[in-house]
C-alpha cells in the first residue's frame, strides 16, 4: 500500500515554543513593574503596601512558570528525539478503528486503535506529536488505512494510505 505522510515530527522541529513563550510577556509586565515599582500608588494616591512585593513575586512567579514550562516542553521534544535516533520508535500498520472523536468544544481527548494499538490526543494538549484531531481538520477518520510511528503514547510520525 502506498502512504502520503500528514505529520513528521522530524519536519516539525520544536512546534511547542509557542505555549512556554507566552510566558515572556509576563516576565516583561513583571519587568516593568519593578521597574517602576515606586510608582505605583494605592486606590487613594498614597503609595500601596503591596508596591514593594507585589511586582517581585509577579516576576520572580512569571520567570519560574515560563522556565518550567519551557524546561517541560523541551524535554519531552529531546526525549522524542532521541527515541527516534536510537530506533525505539515502534511501528504499526492497519486500519483505524473504534475511532471517538473530540467534540468541537473540547474537554474530551481523541482516541482511536489500529490493530491492538490506542491512541488519544488532544488539540488542547501541549505535545511534540501528532495532535490535530478530526473536529478542528485532522485526518484520522474510522476505516481508515494508516502507518504510524509512535513513541510510548505519542505519534511522531503519521501516514495515510492514499
Amino acid at each position: 500500500m502506498e502512504y502520503r505522510t500528514v505529520f513528521d515530527f522530524a519536519e516539525f522541529g520544536y512546534k511547542s515554543w509557542r505555549f512556554p513563550a507566552s510566558g515572556l510577556v509576563f516576565v516583561a509586565i513583571g519587568a516593568i513593574l519593578v521597574l517602576f515599582r515606586r510608582r505605583l500608588r494605592g486606590w487613594y494616591g498614597r503609595p500601596s503596601r503591596f508596591s514593594g512585593v507585589f511586582p517581585f513575586l509577579f516576576l520572580g512567579f512569571s520567570v519560574l512558570w515560563t522556565v518550567t514550562a519551557f524546561s517541560g516542553a523541551y524535554r519531552e521534544h529531546a526525549c522524542l528525539s532521541e527515541a527516534i535516533v536510537s530506533g525505539r520508535a515502534s511501528v504499526v500498520e492497519g486500519i483505524v478503528s473504534r475511532f471517538q472523536p473530540m467534540p468541537y468544544t473540547g474537554h474530551a481527548m481523541e482516541h482511536f486503535c489500529v490493530i491492538d494499538r490506542c491512541f488519544d490526543y488532544s488539540d488542547y494538549v501541549i505535545t511534540a506529536g501528532f495532535n490535530h484531531t478530526s473536529s478542528h481538520g485532522g485526518p484520522i477518520r474510522e476505516g481508515l488505512p494508516v502507518r504510524i510511528t509512535f513513541v510510548g503514547n505519542t505519534i511522531v510520525k503519521l501516514e495515510v494510505a492514499k
